[in-house]
């Protein structure tokens, strides 16, 4: 293939000719032109290694023309830096970016293609040796008239189609996948100078589809007989011969025989197995004789047995596949009930140890009748569904008891059938009696005799209760109250002192020494004026429940229940059970969080690039600033960034700490401007790739500083009024 060179570029050279007839030639004209025929020729040199994909054995065209892409992408940066107001020259270098992303879209495509271009080929292997094996044990069996095999010979064929069609369903479903590949790399769209490598992306991907396709085909060819099964063209053959001498007729009409047989001792195991597996066999074995059928049915015959076979048997199957639906419905809800009564009688027990765990409170009634429908409902609904299956039950005992077959060749399996439906549903029906016998009492609800006997006690013991909680309960919220209301100013100062920490990663320091001294005195002060009224909640408070749990003092004990909750959650707010509790102060988890997540979501922000995380640390020289929070190197952006709240103070220890690192970042990275690299933890390689290509001027690596201040104190703490 010879390099593009034609109208593609003309664009940009007319616009450069007409720079230079209107103007006096600039020295970065030649530069300009320069970087814009190399993009172009990288373009085209892409779009020239990939055409080599279809044909290749694996995906190193995508390779060769990614590293194509790469190095017109360097060209498109150094463009960028000397566009000026070159509005064309400008829009290559803005653009290429996001061109640059969408052919990596459709490279991931193509690779995909590629990758599933050979996927039939184990296929067509499988069928060609599949094949051979089969046709070579038809022909074997011919050789030896063998009768045997009129049996054997259509469970092989069935057996080699089903692996086939489920190997050929395989490779349809990967044809959508290669059709949606091909579409999706199709899609790739750039403006110039990316013409050349877009038509590359969508002959490639049609010609790499093209020939999968072809193999797909030649895949399904190869497979067309094995596809066939039984009528696969030798096997139908060689059935054909063995079935024609009398030795095969008659060996055919024995098989039936044999297979009926076996179709009513598998019938004969249904209601006694544990699965369906009976049923399953029974299923197989119905498969079997129709084979047979068949076999028979290609064979031209006067015999008077054969072709009474042939004229009822085909019906009488149809019969039984039919019925065997219906005993299978049978089968799958034959233990539906056996759990049933067990149930049941275990919400009786739980019903009555509900009612003894009342006591002797008269109050107790209502929860009792209540309690007793929510056991009795589900109980209900489910009998409801249980009698709703029994009839469904009875239907597929009918149809199921109905087969009736015109040959007596199926006679015994008849009887099993029927025989067999009757048991099945007989335990079905035995369950769902005891099931009803069981459940005759929890089913009654409140008005059953549990119930009603456990209510007339209470009743019979029903007497007022009284109790003098008030003045302890006033007592009590007065107390709460005087915790409460401590200086408010003290604890936004508080606050305040905590919320202006700054997090470093590496520094497990939470405070400054004067947020510290603040917040141990209110610990003090809280903890001695706190605790004492918590222990007295802690026996309150159950004495005022028990008087909402009784229907008497119930409206006392809510008004009680409230005054006391609402200065518990108040405390609550306060206290947080570890506040008061050495350096678990709430404050100081929270400030000390606050900081973390704030450098956590600057770091993301950012898109920092050493340290690689925002609780790592790199470390930079000596002395009292060394760990940077972030650094970054991307083109037009060489930045060491500080992340502090806002704030005077936060502001000039940031200007502090970004003076060093100013220092001490570059001299460390300069010592690997020319070789050597930077540990993982300053970058290692991949930040000396990126500081190479963005950051060297003149032989050393330049930076400029930043500092970014975030809000502090959202989320503030405010006191409320009592």
């Amino acid at each position: 293939m010879q390099k593009r060179r034609g109208t593609a570029t003309m664009w940009w050279l007319a616009a450069f000719a007409m720079m230079l007839v209107c103007g006096p030639r600039r020295p970065q004209a030649d530069e300009k032109s320069d970087l814009l025929s190399k993009i172009e020729d990288k373009l085209e040199d892409a779009a020239e290694a990939l055409e080599r994909l279809p044909g290749d054995s694996d995906d190193s065209a995508i390779r060769r023309a990614n590293d194509y892409v790469s190095e017109a992408r360097r060209y498109a940066d150094d463009l960028g830096r000397i566009a000026g107001d070159d509005s064309s020259a400008r829009r290559i270098a803005e653009d290429f970016d996001d061109y640059q992303d969408d052919w990596k879209d459709a490279s991931d495509q193509l690779r995909q293609l590629k990758a599933g271009m050979r996927k039939g080929e184990p296929v067509a292997q499988m069928c060609i040796e599949r094949d051979k094996e089969l046709v070579k044990k038809a022909r074997e069996y011919e050789s030896r008239n063998d009768p045997e095999g009129i049996a054997e010979l259509p469970r092989e064929a069935a057996a080699a189609q089903d692996t086939v069609k489920r190997q050929l369903d395989d490779l349809r479903r990967h044809d959508d996948a290669m059709d949606d590949y091909a579409d999706r790399a199709d899609d790739f769209r750039a403006n110039a100078p990316w013409g050349d490598l877009v038509s590359s992306v969508a002959s490639t991907s049609r010609k790499a589809f093209e020939l999968w396709r072809k193999q797909l085909e030649q895949t399904q060819r190869t497979c067309e007989n094995l596809a066939k099964g039984v009528d696969h063209p030798d096997v139908k053959e060689v059935l054909t011969r063995l079935a024609s001498s009398a030795g095969g007729r008659k060996a055919l009409i024995e098989q039936i025989t044999i297979n009926a047989r076996e179709l009513t001792d598998a019938l004969s195991r249904v209601s006694d197995d544990s699965s369906l597996s009976s049923i399953e066999r029974a299923k197989s074995e119905l498969a079997e004789l129709r084979r047979d059928i068949e076999n028979l049915a290609r064979i031209p015959t006067t015999d008077r047995v054969a072709k009474a076979l042939l004229e009822k048997l085909p019906g009488d199957l149809r019969q039984f596949d039919e019925a065997i639906d219906d005993l299978e419905d049978l089968k799958r809800h034959q233990h539906d009930m056996d759990p049933l009564p067990e149930k049941c009688q275990l919400k009786e027990r739980e019903l009555t140890d509900a009612i003894a765990r009342n006591g002797d409170d008269p109050d107790g009634v209502e929860a009792i009748e209540q309690l007793a429908e929510s056991f009795a409902e589900p109980v209900r609904a489910g009998l409801a569904k249980a009698d709703e299956r029994m009839r469904e039950e009875s239907d597929d005992l009918a149809r199921a008891k109905a087969v009736s077959p015109s040959d007596p060749t199926l006679s015994d399996a008849r009887s099993a059938m029927q025989r067999e439906a009757d048991k099945t549903y007989k335990t079905y029906e035995d369950g769902n009696k005891k099931t009803k016998e069981a459940c005759e009492l929890i089913v009654k609800g409140k008005g059953g005799p549990i119930v009603s006997k456990a209510v007339k006690a209470l009743q019979d013991r029903a007497a007022s209760s009284g109790d003098a909680l008030d003045r302890e309960v006033v007592t009590w919220v007065e107390s709460a109250r005087g915790v409460y209301t401590l200086d408010c100013k003290a604890m936004e100062d508080i606050w305040q002192a905590y919320c202006g920490t700054d997090f470093e990663p590496g520094d497990d320091s939470s405070a400054d020494d004067q947020a510290e001294q603040i917040a141990a005195r209110w610990k003090s002060e809280f903890a001695a004026r706190a605790e004492p009224v918590l222990r007295k909640l802690k026996n309150l408070k159950p004495q005022i429940q028990a008087l909402v749990k009784k229907r008497t003092t119930r409206s006392r004990g809510e008004t009680l229940l409230a005054a006391v909750t609402k200065e518990e959650q108040r405390l609550a707010r306060l206290e947080e059970r570890e506040v008061w509790r050495g350096s678990n102060n709430l404050f100081t988890q929270y400030a000390s969080q606050y900081g973390k997540d704030r450098h956590a979501a600057e770091h993301d922000a950012n898109d920092c690039m050493v340290p690689r995380t925002a609780n790592e640390v790199a470390v930079f020289g000596s002395g009292k600033h060394t760990k940077p929070d972030c650094i970054i190197a991307r083109a037009g952006k060489c930045e060491i960034i500080e992340f502090k709240p806002k704030g005077d103070k936060a502001k000039e220890e940031g200007d502090d700490q970004l003076d060093a690192y100013m220092s001490n970042v570059p001299a460390y990275y300069n010592q690997f401007a020319t070789s050597g690299a930077p540990d993982e933890s300053r970058g290692g390689i991949k930040f000396l790739a990126a500081l190479r290509e963005n950051c060297l001027k003149s032989g050393a690596f330049e930076f400029t500083r930043k500092l970014i201040q975030y809000d502090m104190c959202k989320g503030q703490y405010v006191c409320e009024s009592p």
